[in-house]
């Protein structure tokens, strides 16, 4: 019996490697305590320690708060959105305003509900 694919994201720490709040499909998880990610198609090893694993596949979108120097635009007067959410379906990162129960993918179109329950 094949084994069910489980899902991973990336914690802090390997944030330059993973997009953060994108879920990726897990191939392989090794004796040593790795883990073999699918990242835009190709096999990404990491320690399991540096992500966070999930036995069902991602239907909400991640909200994902903003880190580093947020600089302000040339045209100044513009609110700084210092949080994004990732679409569990393509990875698309799309803004958004006040607090959505779902958002629809300005790539994929699909509409899923926000998962408010933790932030990236």
């Amino acid at each position: 019996m094949p084994r069910p694919v489980r899902w991973a994201r990336c914690l802090d720490n390997v944030a330059d490697v993973l997009r953060r709040g994108a879920w990726y499909p897990v191939l392989e998880e090794t004796p040593d305590g790795k883990v073999v990610l699918e990242v835009r198609q190709k096999p990404v090893r990491l320690s399991l320690v540096d992500v966070r694993v999930r036995e069902i596949p991602p239907d909400h979108w991640s909200v994902v708060v903003r880190t580093g120097v947020l600089r302000p635009t040339l045209g100044g007067g513009q609110d700084v959105v210092t949080t994004y959410a990732v679409c569990p379906h393509c990875l698309e990162r799309q803004d958004f305003s006040g607090r959505p129960a779902s958002l629809k993918c300005t790539r994929c179109a699909q509409v899923s509900p926000v998962d408010w329950s933790e932030t990236c």
